[in-house]
């Protein structure tokens, strides 16, 4: 994977300077993810010429000897089809080739501009696509990369560029490319095999993605879109393309079925070869018959002319049968989907926050959600489907988790150390019980409310009363948590979400009764479920998809394999998916991941890019030396642990074991990085070199306990660190001699982000112990009192590197304490830096960092989805989708 900036073009003057006796530089006609390209003029032979030139960091990478050695074979192609290679050199160290100047758009510029082609167009257009295809097969090469973007538009006729690049570039770079993740190819272009990264890729590879090509065409957009990378892929290996006919009417069903053929998941029942797809695709247009799997020459058209005849036969036969039918059978309900925009100045809620904070009416007509306005406040915002825009419900101020009551007249939801409840109508809330915060609530049909509290699972009566204790997290099983309770509708049953002490990989749903207090785990790998549509449970998975197995409440067990039914679900903080299902199957959820941006802040808060590559980025970190940056990139699937080096901008993965790797900091030293994982089937400290010179080892293991976060101290002597237990939580132990672990702070109500000042006297953490979550300091390694350092709120708190200054987030702004912070501590001043818009850490661990000169934060700025999506009739939707993955 690439990760750049935005990167810096190689100056053209560096160009003109270098092939001043064959080329007249005349400007620059654009930069893409590889290259530069210049408009120039070949003196020589008097012609109009487009020189690309390499990226830098690419160009290092590659090496001019092997890379001008590869792309000597893809400038033999001599095809009326292909933009054929002139030149190619070597300019200090930059990579450069040579094509002629096409007068004319790209498709993807003609696409930009109408939408969708004529049929006929498309259709001519892709048959010349094909046969530039074709040929280049016969001649032993793969494109590896088509899209519109490659395929210029002159006087009306395809030409196919860059054939062969990216497989140059492959074959150049080798395991240095892999190294780096530079993609070869485009998400939404690339066949199956390809985005697994399957080495051996055919020409049939090549025949999906002018498959691609040919759909977009004619629909308008690819079959399969998104806002990741991540994302798209999902899609690609596990959702069928929609049917081109029902989104354009006028496209020959045969031209559907030949373009849909091509968009075989398996290589072998695609098109054989790119030729064989030109033919079919020529046959259709012109017969207005094609096939439904590929099959070749006349065995093809003995197929097609056999299937008309007998289709023909049967429409007769059985037309006033089928009309009869008709009048008796009901229609399906149509789903439907749309968007709901947050209003003007509200943002969703706060990651931080557990539960999904959208919930809807059984009845699928109101949407609930918690967001925040423009100061920062949090409110209950309600939207109706009768309504244009969602309003404020009163009442609700500082609300949080909304769940509604069977019938939808009333509204739970937690505030201000409350569970309360509500009239949808608005008012004033009714108290149901003091709780200091709660994991989930769900209101049964028995009138009462099942919520989780510190994991636990209780009940208690929907008017306020005593609790009663459910369910317990079975220890022998490996359960710390029960959260996220669902009710059944029968009354009796609970839903939930089970996790353990080895993080993602022990997130199951579970199911307890009631009335008999018995629980189990349910044969399903999930987190989060939503509840029970026709028949099947539909719960969260962590790839960012909801998923539907078939369920059996009364025996609490799940039959058959689950099917991906909804992909692009938000997944939250602490597990909970961004969506909700209604008992009347309408479903809304908020799209996409928590994809930002990695920028350098002022204290204005203005903002310079770093890494402008939009994805699910956590916990920056410079190294000492303000070089290099560790970060968490969440993948939906695993995350993992990254090194971006500023210099030369390009990225390493440090990780590759186990499927949750985050939190990355740094040694005193700058050689390794340490971070936390779950590779060891629990929460543990794992270490690595940052120049990958040695394999990853533990640093801090201890079985059967969970290490969320550590940090090791300046002089590299010892390790600080939380462990998820009661009472003293932030420990310390020497990394040499004798490393028994020390409490370093005595305190009852949490302890967590500790971080030693760069003097190694001094520890800042975050407690609770004030009743609200504040940052404090005491003496390291103790013993000491503890100086409350922020006034009202604070978290997350980063030393500067000069010990004189404290950052932490509070109040939604990132505020300086100056301290001082020998012999003694204090507090002497406390500024606002700027008002906080960017990412909040999904886990209490710093999200940002502070540079080297104490000028500028290193945040996260996110890439917000302003929209909820809401799915009326979803429940057609997902019996569609499971019927089309049961074996036939």
């Amino acid at each position: 994977m690439q990760l750049d900036d935005a990167a810096q073009t190689p100056p053209a003057a560096v160009l003109k300077r270098a092939v001043a006796d064959r080329y007249r530089i005349d400007g620059e006609l654009g930069a893409g993810g590889m290259a530069t390209v210049y408009r120039a003029h070949d003196i020589k032979h008097n012609r109009s010429v487009a020189i690309k030139m390499l990226h830098p960091e690419l160009s290092a990478l590659l090496g001019a000897e092997r890379f001008l050695s590869e792309i000597r074979t893809t400038a033999a192609l001599q095809h009326p089809h292909i933009l054929p290679l002139f030149d190619s050199g070597v300019v200090d160290g930059l990579l450069y080739y040579v094509m002629p100047l096409v007068e004319g758009d790209t498709l993807r510029e003609r696409l930009t501009r109408e939408t969708q082609l004529p049929v006929a167009e498309a259709v001519r257009i892709a048959v010349q696509i094909a046969g530039a295809l074709d040929y280049a097969h016969r001649h032993g090469v793969i494109h590896r990369d088509i899209k519109p973007e490659n395929i210029l538009l002159h006087e009306g006729n395809a030409m196919v560029a860059d054939f062969g690049i990216a497989l140059a570039v492959e074959h150049a770079g080798g395991q240095r490319v892999t190294q780096t993740g530079l993609s070869l190819g485009t998400p939404r272009y690339m066949s199956p095999e390809q985005a697994m990264g399957e080495k051996a890729i055919t020409a049939r590879s090549d025949v999906y993605a002018l498959g691609v090509v040919t759909y977009e065409m004619l629909t308008g957009e690819p079959p399969f879109t998104g806002s990741s990378a991540q994302i798209i892929v999902a899609r690609v290996l596990t959702e069928e393309p929609r049917g081109i006919v029902a989104q354009r009417k006028h496209v020959p069903v045969a031209v559907e079925a030949t373009v849909l053929t091509a968009l075989e998941k398996l290589p072998a029942d695609r098109f054989a070869s790119a030729d064989e797809f030109a033919l079919a695709l020529k046959d259709a247009a012109l017969t207005g018959s094609g096939p439904v799997r590929a099959v070749t020459g006349s065995a093809r058209r003995r197929q097609r002319l056999a299937l008309v005849g007998v289709v023909a036969t049967a429409v007769v036969g059985c037309a006033l049968l089928v009309w009869g039918s008709l009048r008796l059978q009901s229609v399906p309900p149509t789903v439907l989907r749309f968007a709901i925009p947050l209003p003007r100045n509200v943002s969703a809620a706060s990651d931080q926050l557990p539960g999904s904070n959208i919930t809807i009416s059984p009845d699928g007509e109101v949407v609930v959600f918690a967001g925040h306005d423009a100061d920062g406040t949090r409110w209950l915002y309600v939207r109706s489907l009768n309504d244009v825009t969602p309003h404020v419900l009163a009442g609700t101020r500082g609300a949080a988790q909304p769940f509604f009551s069977p019938d939808g007249r009333w509204l739970g939801f937690w505030s201000e150390g409350q569970m309360r409840r509500l009239g949808i109508e608005g008012g004033v809330s009714q108290p149901v019980a003091a709780m200091p915060a709660y994991f989930g609530a769900s209101w049964t049909t028995n009138e009462t409310i099942v919520y989780s509290e510190a994991g636990v699972l209780y009940t208690i009566p929907s008017a306020g009363g005593e609790r009663t204790l459910i369910a317990r997290p079975d220890t022998a099983q490996g359960e710390t948590h029960r959260i996220y309770p669902v009710a059944h509708p029968d009354g009796d049953h609970v839903l939930y979400m089970s996790a353990g002490a080895s993080g993602v990989g022990s997130l199951r749903i579970g199911i307890v009764s009631l009335s008999t207090r018995s629980s189990r785990l349910l044969d399903v790998v999930g987190m989060y479920p939503l509840g029970v549509l026709s028949g099947r449970l539909i719960y969260a998975s962590r790839d960012n998809t909801l998923q539907a197995v078939s369920f059996d409440a009364s025996a609490g067990r799940v039959s058959g394999s689950p099917t991906v039914v909804q992909t692009d679900v938000d997944l939250g903080a602490r597990g909970a998916a961004k969506a909700a299902l209604s008992a009347s199957g309408t479903l809304v959820y908020r799209g996409g991941g928590r994809e930002s941006r990695v920028v350098l802040a002022d204290g204005r808060g203005a903002v310079q890019p770093v890494l402008s590559e939009a994805r699910a980025y956590l916990y920056p970190r410079f190294s000492p030396d303000g070089q290099r940056i560790a970060l968490t990139i969440d993948a939906g699937i695993r995350s993992d642990v990254w090194v971006y080096d500023q210099q030369s901008k390009t990225s390493t993965r440090l990780t590759s074991t186990g499927l949750s790797n985050d939190r990355a900091e740094w040694s005193p030293d700058g050689a390794r990085v340490l971070y936390r994982t779950d590779a060891s089937n629990s929460g543990s400290i794992w270490w690595r070199p940052a120049d990958l010179s040695g394999p990853a080892v533990p640093l801090l293991l201890q079985p059967g306990t969970n290490i969320f976060e550590g940090v090791i101290t300046p002089d590299n002597r010892s390790i600080v660190y939380q462990v998820d237990t009661s009472g003293s939580e932030i420990w310390s132990r020497s990394l040499s001699g004798d490393t028994t672990p020390h409490a370093i702070a005595a305190i009852t109500r949490g302890g967590s982000q500790a971080r030693v000042s760069p003097n190694g006297r001094w520890v800042a953490f975050v407690s609770s112990e004030s009743g609200s979550a504040q940052v404090f300091v005491q003496p390291f390694p103790g013993p000491g009192a503890a100086v409350q350092v922020s006034q009202h709120g604070g978290s997350e708190p980063v030393w500067a590197r000069d010990g004189r200054r404290i950052v932490y987030r509070g109040n939604k702004k990132f505020v300086a304490a100056s301290v001082t912070a020998g012999a003694t501590f204090s507090v002497s001043s406390r500024t606002v830096l700027f008002d906080d818009s960017f990412v909040l850490a999904v886990a209490p661990h710093a999200n940002y960092d502070v540079s080297l000169d104490g000028a500028r934060l290193l945040v996260l700025e996110a890439v917000e989805d302003r929209q909820l999506i809401l799915v009326r009739n979803w429940g057609v939707e997902v019996a569609a989708r499971v019927r089309a993955r049961a074996p036939q």
